[in-house]
């Protein structure tokens, strides 16, 4: 197998999913994204939509497959791309759309924060278009030693406690410090956002999963733990 990548546009290497049920369902999460969050930080005007499958042409090609990715490829015209590992009829896809969803408020923010939101927005957008959340509610609910699992259960911690608050998560995104111009969410600066008082509790939601997300730190995904965790 060749080394390289593929000629052309990375995406153009995987499978297209052409499926008006998913551009559907993304279209109607993408405005309820907005509805909790805001607007996105770099407007949507498109987005293409691929399996993370290899095309035959690429087939050569040591690349990557079956993972989930939401990609700006053209910032300036809002061009996204939806990579998803499974395919459409697996009971995952909806949940799998639903979480990549949420990246397109903000595409550039990759942390365990981040994750959790998302993760948690799928469960949300799913049930609320009656599509199934697969293998997902199981396994989220019960393992202690997933990061997705720790930081969707963490995330859902937070929106139920300061279902006000938590929309605000996505607007304390700072640089990473390592790769410029990925973000992760400055909890700190959140908790002072919290009524006086109550910054405990956020703390006691966050507090046990810590220790298992500041292992998962790499450089694919960041974790600013508070300070008073530290």
């Amino acid at each position: 197998m060749e080394k390289g990548r593929p000629p052309g546009p990375w995406h153009e290497a995987y499978e297209p999913i052409e499926d008006a049920d998913t551009e559907a369902f993304v279209f109607q999460s993408l405005e309820k994204a907005k509805q909790q969050f805001g607007e996105p930080v770099i407007p949507v005007n498109e987005i293409i939509f691929r399996r993370s499958r290899k095309t035959e042409a690429a087939r050569r090609y040591r690349i990557g497959e079956d993972f989930s990715l939401t990609q700006c490829i053209d910032p300036t015209n809002g061009v996204f791309v939806i990579y998803i590992g499974v395919d459409p009829d697996h009971e995952n896809y909806y949940p799998l759309l639903g979480h990549e969803c949420a990246h397109l408020i903000n595409a550039h923010i990759t942390d365990w924060y981040m994750e959790g939101i998302a993760t948690v927005f799928s469960e949300e957008v799913c049930a609320d278009a009656g599509k199934g959340w697969g293998s997902w509610d199981r396994h989220f609910s019960r393992s202690r030693k997933d990061p997705y699992a720790l930081s969707y259960r963490m995330m859902k911690g937070l929106k139920e406690t300061f279902p006000e608050q938590y929309p605000a998560l996505l607007a304390f995104a700072t640089q990473n410090g390592k790769r410029p111009p990925w973000l992760q969410i400055n909890m700190d600066d959140w908790l002072e956002t919290l009524p006086d008082g109550r910054e405990n509790e956020a703390l006691d939601i966050i507090e046990p999963n810590v220790k298992v997300l500041r292992r998962q730190v790499n450089d694919q995904y960041g974790f600013v733990v508070p300070a008073a965790l530290d």
